[in-house]
């Protein structure tokens, strides 16, 4: 369960797409625009950065609002990088 704010998630969202992190995915129209949730948006941005950062734990703080997950998260059309 996270336990980051709105502000918190825009802010991770607003970093990591200006980290050159794709995020025309969560545009509207984009294969995970729906949800259509601050959560999702930065669920999706978050690993991408993650991913194209080295995979490494300093690519998934977040200043502490990341977390690793087991289970991938892709829904439907919206897929996440591994």
């Amino acid at each position: 369960m996270s336990t980051a704010t709105d502000e918190q998630l825009q802010a991770n969202i607003d970093y990591a797409c200006s980290q050159n992190v794709d995020c025309s995915p969560i545009q509207p129209g984009g294969d995970c625009f729906n949800p259509n949730t601050l959560f999702d948006h930065a669920s999706y941005v978050m690993n991408a950065y993650y991913q194209n950062h080295g995979r490494v734990d300093q690519g998934c703080g977040f200043q502490h609002t990341g977390c690793f997950v087991f289970a991938d998260p892709s829904n439907g059309s919206c897929v996440y990088y591994t």
